[in-house]
């Protein structure tokens, strides 16, 4: 069984492990935001060992995928919360959010599918978000802070998120198969693109902050 499940790893699913692996070798246990970068890349990884254990068991991975991203996008708002001055309002628009997320796994669109509206809403909070903070700190003119570290790390999902919510939400199969080139359907270009670019970022940060480390 453990054979079959690695024989159907794909190149980006071993990307995502490589990148955990990364962040465990160079782990900063002083570092809170590195804590919190390392369970989001546990969660990715987590999800992409369990969906393949549970497609080889012939399992429907709806459920799987609707709670790990939500995690996911919630501990990516957790980075951004800390790097902002309007806490009150960040928390009321999360807690709006975790609501929905509760209300459409339970009552509309359910346990067994994806829910495509919660990664959705998740995403273009993060996305709004994190845009009014860029022009915050612009406004400010706090132009260090778009040279930090840190911020490369907040920009490290923002096309990921960006990508995946144009794919999800047409709700259409036919579109997402659609082939582009060749065998390549837009599902597949997008998910390629964007993870490539979303953990590329996420390894460029570890490294910056190994450097950081010996500096």
């Amino acid at each position: 069984m453990l054979k079959a499940i690695l024989l159907e790893i794909k190149p980006i699913q071993l990307y995502v492990f490589l990148t955990f692996f990364a962040a465990v070798v160079f782990y900063k246990p002083k570092s809170k935001t590195f804590k919190i970068l390392l369970v989001i890349l546990l969660i990715c990884s987590l999800n992409e060992l369990l969906s393949l254990v549970l497609q080889f068991l012939h399992h429907r991975i709806g459920l799987l995928y609707s709670i790990m991203l939500f995690f996911h996008h919630s501990l990516w708002l957790l980075l951004l919360y800390k790097s902002t001055r309007h806490r009150q309002a960040f928390k009321i628009l999360y807690f709006a959010y975790a609501t929905f997320a509760a209300v459409n796994l339970f009552f509309i669109e359910g346990l067994e599918d994806f829910n495509f509206s919660t990664f959705i809403i998740g995403s273009f909070l993060y996305l709004i978000l994190f845009i009014y903070q860029s022009f915050y700190e612009l406004r400010q003119e706090n132009f260090d802070f778009f040279n930090t570290n840190y911020y490369l790390l907040l920009f490290s999902p923002v096309l990921f998120l960006f990508g995946l919510s144009f794919v999800f939400g047409f709700k259409s199969a036919a579109l997402a198969t659609t082939k582009v080139f060749g065998e390549i359907t837009l599902y597949e270009l997008i998910i390629y693109f964007v993870n490539i670019i979303y953990y590329s970022l996420i390894n460029i940060y570890i490294y910056r902050e190994k450097k950081l480390k010996h500096a």
